[in-house]
Protein backbone atom coordinates (compact mmCIF):
# COMPACT_ATOMS: atom_id res chain seq x y z
CA UNK A 1 0.00 0.00 0.00
CA UNK A 2 0.77 3.25 -0.88
CA UNK A 3 2.58 5.75 2.21
CA UNK A 4 0.17 8.25 1.81
CA UNK A 5 -2.85 6.28 1.41
CA UNK A 6 -1.86 4.76 5.01
CA UNK A 7 -1.39 8.51 6.50
CA UNK A 8 -4.64 9.19 5.36
CA UNK A 9 -6.01 6.07 6.78
CA UNK A 10 -4.69 7.18 10.23
CA UNK A 11 -5.97 10.64 9.69
CA UNK A 12 -9.32 10.04 9.22
CA UNK A 13 -9.88 6.85 11.93
CA UNK A 14 -8.73 9.33 14.99
CA UNK A 15 -11.95 11.13 13.98
CA UNK A 16 -14.04 8.26 12.91
CA UNK A 17 -12.73 5.31 14.45
CA UNK A 18 -11.42 1.84 14.02
CA UNK A 19 -7.96 2.89 14.81
CA UNK A 20 -5.44 1.50 17.43
CA UNK A 21 -6.50 3.11 20.33
CA UNK A 22 -9.84 2.17 19.81
CA UNK A 23 -11.22 5.43 20.78
CA UNK A 24 -11.74 8.35 18.66
CA UNK A 25 -12.82 12.40 18.14
CA UNK A 26 -16.20 11.47 16.88
CA UNK A 27 -17.26 8.52 19.86
CA UNK A 28 -15.88 10.97 22.24
CA UNK A 29 -17.79 14.27 21.38
CA UNK A 30 -20.66 12.14 20.10
CA UNK A 31 -23.13 12.97 23.69
CA UNK A 32 -21.71 16.34 24.55
CA UNK A 33 -23.82 19.20 24.24
CA UNK A 34 -22.54 22.68 23.91
CA UNK A 35 -22.57 23.59 27.49
CA UNK A 36 -20.15 20.87 28.58
CA UNK A 37 -17.78 21.63 24.70
CA UNK A 38 -17.28 24.63 26.56
CA UNK A 39 -16.86 23.52 30.12
CA UNK A 40 -13.39 24.33 31.81
CA UNK A 41 -12.32 21.70 34.34
CA UNK A 42 -9.18 21.52 36.93
CA UNK A 43 -7.47 18.84 33.97
CA UNK A 44 -6.97 21.48 31.20
CA UNK A 45 -6.63 24.83 29.94
CA UNK A 46 -8.75 24.05 27.16
CA UNK A 47 -11.97 23.13 26.36
CA UNK A 48 -13.56 20.15 24.40
CA UNK A 49 -14.71 22.94 21.86
CA UNK A 50 -11.25 25.46 21.45
CA UNK A 51 -9.29 21.49 20.94
CA UNK A 52 -11.31 20.34 18.61
CA UNK A 53 -11.46 24.02 16.70
CA UNK A 54 -7.91 24.15 17.05
CA UNK A 55 -7.60 20.25 15.27
CA UNK A 56 -9.69 22.11 12.24
CA UNK A 57 -7.44 25.00 12.36
CA UNK A 58 -4.30 22.71 12.03
CA UNK A 59 -6.20 20.28 9.28
CA UNK A 60 -6.35 23.52 7.23
CA UNK A 61 -2.89 24.49 7.61
CA UNK A 62 -1.65 21.37 6.45
CA UNK A 63 -4.09 21.22 3.65
CA UNK A 64 -2.61 24.40 2.58
CA UNK A 65 0.65 23.64 3.07
CA UNK A 66 0.26 20.34 0.23
CA UNK A 67 -1.56 23.22 -1.90
CA UNK A 68 2.62 25.10 -1.77
CA UNK A 69 0.89 27.65 0.23
CA UNK A 70 2.69 28.72 3.53
CA UNK A 71 0.20 30.01 5.74
CA UNK A 72 0.77 32.52 8.68
CA UNK A 73 -0.01 30.60 11.84
CA UNK A 74 -1.50 33.22 14.31
CA UNK A 75 -0.84 33.39 17.52
CA UNK A 76 -3.73 31.95 18.75
CA UNK A 77 -2.68 28.81 17.47
CA UNK A 78 -6.55 27.99 16.49
CA UNK A 79 -7.83 28.02 20.43
CA UNK A 80 -9.99 30.91 19.61
CA UNK A 81 -13.10 29.26 19.13
CA UNK A 82 -16.19 31.50 19.30
CA UNK A 83 -18.69 30.80 22.09
CA UNK A 84 -20.99 28.55 21.44
CA UNK A 85 -24.35 29.96 21.75
CA UNK A 86 -26.69 27.18 21.44
CA UNK A 87 -26.65 23.03 20.19
CA UNK A 88 -26.70 24.37 17.10
CA UNK A 89 -23.40 25.82 16.90
CA UNK A 90 -21.98 22.98 18.79
CA UNK A 91 -23.41 20.99 15.78
CA UNK A 92 -21.60 23.11 13.44
CA UNK A 93 -18.37 23.30 15.18
CA UNK A 94 -18.29 18.96 14.89
CA UNK A 95 -19.81 19.10 11.35
CA UNK A 96 -16.66 21.07 10.28
CA UNK A 97 -13.90 19.50 12.09
CA UNK A 98 -15.12 16.36 10.90
CA UNK A 99 -14.80 17.97 7.47
CA UNK A 100 -11.62 19.00 7.72
CA UNK A 101 -10.17 15.61 8.85
CA UNK A 102 -11.75 14.15 5.93
CA UNK A 103 -10.63 16.94 3.56
CA UNK A 104 -7.09 16.50 5.06
CA UNK A 105 -7.32 12.97 4.37
CA UNK A 106 -8.54 13.04 1.07
CA UNK A 107 -5.27 15.41 0.15
CA UNK A 108 -2.74 13.53 1.80
CA UNK A 109 -4.35 10.19 -0.25
CA UNK A 110 -3.95 12.35 -3.66
CA UNK A 111 -0.27 13.81 -2.35
CA UNK A 112 2.37 12.44 -4.37
CA UNK A 113 4.24 9.78 -2.56
CA UNK A 114 7.33 11.00 -3.69
CA UNK A 115 7.11 14.48 -2.57
CA UNK A 116 6.87 12.90 1.19
CA UNK A 117 10.76 13.69 1.61
CA UNK A 118 10.57 17.64 0.52
CA UNK A 119 10.25 20.76 3.24
CA UNK A 120 7.26 22.25 3.07
CA UNK A 121 8.69 26.11 3.44
CA UNK A 122 12.55 26.41 2.99
CA UNK A 123 14.55 25.39 6.17
CA UNK A 124 11.02 23.75 7.34
CA UNK A 125 10.24 20.19 8.19
CA UNK A 126 9.53 17.75 5.49
CA UNK A 127 5.93 16.84 4.60
CA UNK A 128 6.14 13.23 5.77
CA UNK A 129 7.29 14.41 9.30
CA UNK A 130 4.56 16.89 9.80
CA UNK A 131 1.51 14.50 8.19
CA UNK A 132 2.65 11.94 11.00
CA UNK A 133 2.85 14.79 13.18
CA UNK A 134 -0.31 15.60 12.34
CA UNK A 135 -2.05 12.26 13.41
CA UNK A 136 -0.18 12.05 16.56
CA UNK A 137 -1.33 15.66 17.36
CA UNK A 138 -4.97 14.54 16.82
CA UNK A 139 -4.18 11.37 19.44
CA UNK A 140 -2.73 13.61 21.70
CA UNK A 141 -5.60 16.07 21.96
CA UNK A 142 -8.33 12.95 21.77
CA UNK A 143 -6.72 12.14 24.82
CA UNK A 144 -7.53 15.42 26.48
CA UNK A 145 -10.59 15.51 25.17
CA UNK A 146 -11.57 11.92 26.97
CA UNK A 147 -9.83 13.18 30.14
CA UNK A 148 -12.41 16.68 30.16
CA UNK A 149 -14.76 14.31 29.80
CA UNK A 150 -14.68 12.16 32.11
CA UNK A 151 -13.91 15.47 34.60
CA UNK A 152 -17.34 16.64 33.39
CA UNK A 153 -18.62 13.84 34.44
CA UNK A 154 -17.90 13.74 38.11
Amino acid sequence: MIITNLIAEHIRQVYEGDNWTEVCIADTISNINFQQAQQRTAGSPNTIASLLHHLYYWNEIMVQRMQGKNPQVLQTNGFDVEELKREEDWLALKEKAHHSFIQLANAVKNFPADKLNETYAEGKSTFYKNLQGTTEHAHYHLGQMVIIKKLLAQ
